[in-house]
């Protein structure tokens, strides 16, 4: 009988400590948190976005790097100095009229790195703000916005380029306005579909109920709900838009000479490509590098972000 007492003691104390037992419980964490803590996750995100912001700040020093590690300027002629190789005093050799190219590439990547964001953050903007509006207000006016972009997606676009291209004498700011004014309507695509699937969901539909206006509604539930959406988007479409500005210069369209930039560098090294490889090899691996680190970021970008893969 005393054995019997004792092993149902047992249990009963089992039984408690399995009741007053802290078991272990996964904090809870926000969305942006647990899409920055998946993007930390992937190294080759990281190493893309290490490269860029080195690229960022080595572009921002340039005239520091002008000055005290290649003693030259962008577009400073030395001809004496006509395609010399690299090494010695020109640390990645000069071009056909002595020009430093390590300082060239470097004050490229200013305009190439400045036309890149820059346009994607104007047709964010620009594009974000006309689907948005399309999406939540619908009705004319979303078919009004709607036939705009279809008028804008439906111009070649060299047209445009070349049109624009003639009128505003580009530098990196006016070529920066004109990809944004052709490429936005991509966004506001995205953007309005975004913001029709966000406008019939439970927590709109409340806060509605409650009195709140549309401004409000816009700024303070649609826009933090769609911004990932957007992000995606403009991380995705910077290497696009190194490509265009490069392909642009390299037509004679983008930056004008002497201001050096990576396309308008290749494309006047094309023609001495069989006796100074190293004038074509240099922009062309900086554009293929950079896109490469743009697009990874934004493939990564988007798998961090994706609610889905979560």
């Amino acid at each position: 009988m005393s054995e019997f007492v004792t092993g149902v003691e047992e249990m009963a104390g089992a039984a408690g400590a399995v009741g007053t037992t802290a078991f272990p419980t996964r904090p809870s964490r926000s969305y942006w948190r647990e899409s920055a803590d998946r993007l930390w996750g992937n190294r080759v995100a990281v190493l893309c976005a290490v490269y860029i912001v080195l690229l960022a700040i080595a572009a921002l020093a340039a005239p520091l790097i002008s000055r005290y590690v290649t003693h030259s300027d962008a577009t400073s002629q030395d001809l004496t100095r006509l395609f010399q190789a690299p090494g010695g005093g020109h640390l990645l050799g000069t071009d056909e009229l002595g020009r430093d190219t390590l300082t060239r590439l470097v004050y490229g990547a200013q305009v190439s790195l400045t036309v890149g964001f820059l346009t994607a953050a104007l047709s964010l903007v620009v594009g974000g703000t006309v689907g948005m509006v399309a999406g939540y207000l619908g009705g004319w006016l979303d078919t009004l916005l709607m036939r705009l972009v279809d008028v804008i997606l439906s111009i070649p676009a060299i047209f445009l380029f070349i049109l624009l291209s003639t009128l505003l004498r580009p530098n990196a700011v006016t070529l920066s306005f004109i990809i944004a004014f052709v490429g936005w309507g991509n966004v506001g695509r995205l953007v309005r579909a975004e913001a029709l699937s966000l406008r019939s969901r439970e927590f709109i539909v409340a806060t509605r109920s409650i009195g709140a206006g549309t401004v409000r509604l816009i700024a303070r539930h649609l826009v933090p709900n769609a911004l990932p959406v957007m992000i995606v988007a403009a991380s995705l479409a910077v290497g696009q838009i190194i490509l265009v500005e490069s392909a642009l210069s390299f037509l004679g369209l983008g930056i004008q000479p002497p201001t050096p930039s990576w396309g308008n560098m290749l494309s006047y090294a094309q023609q001495y490509y069989y006796h100074s490889a190293w004038l074509v090899v240099f922009p062309g691996v900086m554009i293929f590098l950079v896109v490469l680190a743009a697009s990874l970021l934004g493939n990564a970008v988007r798998d961090a972000f994706d609610p889905r893969l979560r």
